[in-house]
């Protein structure tokens, strides 16, 4: 670790003539922060120990010694266990130092990479959540969407059986391994097919991709989307997505490419006849 560049007889000389620099483990824990337990633990254990031991055999603190604490105690957040930190302090170089810190540096940004995933995650949750919250059955609007990058599973029959879900699980676990999490993921159907009432034919499994992600299927450009409400058992859906067919003749609008269906409120409720799904559809 850190050392201060004195002889121990300079220092303790400088220190016992500024006694207002030096500092019980109480006053240092308070100051730093760390529990006093802490403080006597690493000084046990040799780790970090008081600078100074008074002419009353009091052991003090100085206040040199709190970048070297802090440097201690950034290591242990960053995964270094007590041995470790124990092993380099007993033999402290720039290159075992650098070493270490690269090392270190790599799993941070790794970490770095997992939460910022995660904060994605839930604050993609509170916004379905929202929306799912001042949603009605039945209902139909007009919302403009960004761009958003999408991938699909394999194909899918549409009959939800062995097959389905094996898919279902393999694209889970293909989630994970690209995003880091095992987020929720939708069904899409045709149009072609939803003109055709085939309301069972459906295409795969979709995901919305992070934006910063390289990987991905298709894009679904921005620009103007019909979004509509189903509340309850999916058996309510075609009833949906006629009146869907309805809205759209009725206002002169040309539907494109899926419609993509994804639950909003999965983790919060009790009963399956409280579900939400929401469907989304490029309209012209």
């Amino acid at each position: 670790m850190y050392h201060i560049m004195y002889s121990n007889c300079t220092v303790k000389e400088f220190f016992m003539n500024r006694k207002n620099y030096l500092y019980s483990s109480g006053e240092f824990a308070k100051l730093t922060g760390v529990n006093k337990r802490t403080l006597h633990y690493y000084n046990e254990i040799g780790l970090f120990r008081p600078e100074i031991i008074g002419e009353n055999g009091y052991h003090y603190y100085t206040c040199f010694q709190f970048t070297e604490l802090e440097l201690i105690l950034t290591l242990r957040k960053i995964g270094l266990s007590i041995d470790e930190i124990k092993d380099y302090s007993s033999r402290p170089s720039d290159e075992s130092f650098t070493e270490m810190m690269t090392k270190k540096k790599k799993l941070i940004d790794e970490s770095i990479e997992q939460l910022l995933s995660a904060q994605a995650f839930l604050e993609q949750k509170a916004e379905r959540l929202k929306i799912g919250m001042y949603s009605q059955h039945g209902t139909i609007e007009r919302c403009t969407l960004p761009e958003r990058k999408i991938i699909f599973s394999s194909p899918i029959s549409g009959e939800y059986d062995e097959d389905d879900f094996s898919i279902a699980a393999e694209f889970s676990l293909r989630l994970k391994k690209l995003f880091h999490l095992y987020d929720n993921f939708g069904s899409c159907i045709s149009i072609e097919d939803i003109q055709k009432n085939s309301f069972n034919s459906y295409h795969s499994f979709f995901a919305y991709c992070p934006q910063t992600s390289d990987v991905y299927d298709e894009i679904l450009p921005a620009g103007t989307y019909l979004r509509a409400f189903c509340i309850g058992d999916w058996g309510k859906l075609p009833e949906i997505y006629r009146s869907i067919l309805y809205y759209a003749r009725k206002h002169n609008l040309t539907l494109t490419g899926y419609a993509y269906e994804e639950g909003l409120n999965e983790m919060s409720i009790k009963d399956r006849s409280d579900y939400i799904t929401m469907i989304t559809i490029k309209c012209d």
